[in-house]
């Protein structure tokens, strides 16, 4: 009889680390029965899909507050599935407000569960840590800082990589990537990544447009590229216009490509953040969310970094512009300065290259892979 697993993911990054997952995981066991809640990249490896993470992802309290009625309705409507199909093991990827509530309700029925890409408890505290050691068989974490702080409370826990390391790279070269989007040769060329949810294409979109106009002032030879998902990019568009924003080239392809060759890469706090390192790309981050959601924000989470690259490089490598700080005016003077700096950009992009020697080689994935079927084997 084969083997059946359930993957559940909220994020458009847990349907990428998803989507590999899977596909070792088929790779490894070709008799797998895999289904899920996920994204493109996770029914392009195989796995079948009951329900569409894109419908469920959310940012910040306040917004989950706003959707209490539907997620709460996905809650239970998954853990009937659960029960009801009563898989060989259940794996959760981030999106700790539901998935560390579906992995009590697993382990309270009897389960085995692996929790895949580690909620950021290191920013929330440690209640997270202490639910996941009493509900979860096996933890696996992406980021090396994150074991000890597992191990600490006594979770049976594995560092496997970060899956990054496997997917981000170029496919085509800068000449290519220009002649592609209709870009002149010898221009400085700046990144907008304004984010992979609904709520951050709102919140994110119209400053960084008006930032690049103000730049594009500063330097007329500048060519503006803002990458989206296929999914966002008529959203992307819309709010774009609403602030004349025809000048910025909008794409949802060629996303590394963007990132490597360009100059300067003004990005939303995120997994992005990530890419943009491992592509050598001098960066500034951002992110802004519903006042209440920040308030409350600022009272729990206590860490000096929100990006990623700086968590990871343990000190601030790269600006931070958070809530009113994320204007034009301050981003661009900020963006003017790195740009203007060639001494402190090859400094950035130094410290960039140790970051690929932090988040450990390849095969992340395929590690995670084994595990989850040896717990299946168990």
């Amino acid at each position: 009889m084969s083997r059946r697993a359930m993957i559940i993911t909220g994020e458009v990054s847990g349907d990428i680390y998803g989507g590999l997952l899977a596909a070792d995981m088929f790779r490894m066991d070709p008799e797998l029965e895999l289904s899920g809640v996920g994204s493109e990249k996770m029914q392009e490896a195989g796995v079948s899909l009951f329900l569409d993470s894109n419908e469920i992802s959310v940012m910040g309290v306040w917004e989950a507050i706003a959707r209490l009625r539907k997620l709460r309705k996905v809650l239970h409507s998954l853990q009937d599935r659960i029960k009801r199909e009563r898989p060989d093991l259940l794996v959760l990827i981030d999106y700790p407000g539901m998935n560390l509530r579906l992995a009590k309700f697993a382990h309270r029925i009897g389960l085995k569960v692996m929790y895949y890409v580690s909620p950021q408890v290191w920013a929330w505290g440690r209640k997270r840590v202490k639910a996941i050691r009493d509900n979860v068989d096996k933890m696996i974490v992406i980021l090396p800082f994150e074991t000890e702080i597992y191990e600490a409370e006594g979770v049976d826990v594995s560092y496997v990589g970060h899956p990054l390391i496997d997917i981000v790279k170029t496919e085509i070269d800068r000449d290519t990537f220009r002649a592609h989007l209709g870009l002149k040769r010898g221009r400085r060329l700046i990144t907008l990544l304004p984010g992979s949810r609904p709520q951050e294409i709102r919140n994110h979109t119209r400053p960084l447009v008006e930032t690049a106009r103000l730049l594009g002032e500063r330097f007329p030879a500048t060519d503006f590229v803002l990458v989206t998902l296929p999914a966002l990019i008529d959203m992307v568009r819309q709010e774009a216009a609403a602030v004349g924003g025809d000048f910025v080239r909008i794409t949802s392809e060629h996303r590394y490509e963007s990132l490597k060759y360009s100059d300067l890469a003004l990005t939303c706090s995120g997994t992005a953040t990530l890419e943009a390192a491992l592509l050598e790309t001098p960066m500034i981050v951002i992110y802004k969310l519903a006042f209440f959601s920040w308030a409350l924000g600022k009272l729990i989470v206590k860490i000096p970094h929100v990006s990623l690259t700086n968590l990871v490089a343990g000190k601030r490598l790269v600006p931070e512009f958070l809530q009113g700080a994320v204007n034009p005016i301050t981003l661009a003077e900020e963006a003017a300065g790195m740009l203007e700096d060639k001494a402190r950009r090859e400094h950035i992009v130094e410290e960039l290259r140790q970051i690929r020697t932090k988040l450990g080689g390849g095969g992340a994935s395929e590690r995670a892979a084994r595990l989850a079927l040896s717990l299946m084997s168990d």
